[in-house]
């Protein structure tokens, strides 16, 4: 129960400094944003938390997650290609899965046929793409603006039904699954030169 004392173990106040610009990277944000949703989640799945309590924070936190993790990828991939991507443009993908998807296997495409991808992990990632899909599609299903997570209301309107339930286990399968589509891409692409020998 909380008594209002926000420092209960009286800890010196620089250990509450959050020192918050010294992460301005998609690397660093993306860690940070994973490590929240695995904090929260743990608390539901340990039974120290309701799913109910956490559910609205947490599967927003994850979106996010998965979209920075796609902006992420699609940044060095554009760059990596000469091609322009910028994650904070609103007439870019904005906050679509469906277009970040997209965008994200055809930068992934001319990245292959420039040979910048070993052809040994073409594969593996085709089928992590078919994976990340089923995953966008339900985030897509549940807030395909990401404004449902944010808000209780549109218009006045609920955003969400009475009785509308969401299977936080699922969710967190299929953004696991989604993950390993963007964390192997951004390996593949951060580390070139360990294929090719050069930087």
């Amino acid at each position: 129960m909380y008594d209002g004392n926000n420092n209960p173990r009286t800890l010196h106040e620089g250990h509450f400094t959050a020192r918050v610009g010294q992460y301005a990277n998609f690397s660093a944000y993306l860690a940070f944003y994973k490590h929240a949703v695995e904090r929260l989640y743990c608390g539901v799945s340990e039974h120290n938390e309701t799913a109910d309590a956490v559910g609205i924070p947490l599967l927003f936190l994850m979106r996010h997650m998965l979209e920075l993790g796609y902006k992420f990828s699609l940044f060095h991939l554009c760059e990596l290609n000469g091609t322009s991507f910028t994650p904070e443009a609103r007439n870019c993908e904005g906050h679509s899965f469906e277009k970040l998807h997209s965008r994200l296997r055809l930068e992934y495409s001319a990245a292959c046929e420039a040979g910048h991808v070993p052809e040994k992990d073409h594969d593996v990632i085709d089928e992590y793409f078919a994976l990340a899909e089923k995953a966008i599609k339900l985030f897509d299903a549940l807030d395909k603006k990401s404004t449902k997570f944010r808000y209780p209301i549109d218009n006045r309107i609920p955003v969400f039904a009475e009785g509308t339930e969401i299977n936080l286990l699922d969710m967190k399968n299929a953004c696991d699954n989604a993950m390993v589509l963007l964390e192997t891409v951004i390996d593949v692409i951060a580390r070139p030169w360990v294929y090719y020998g050069g930087p």
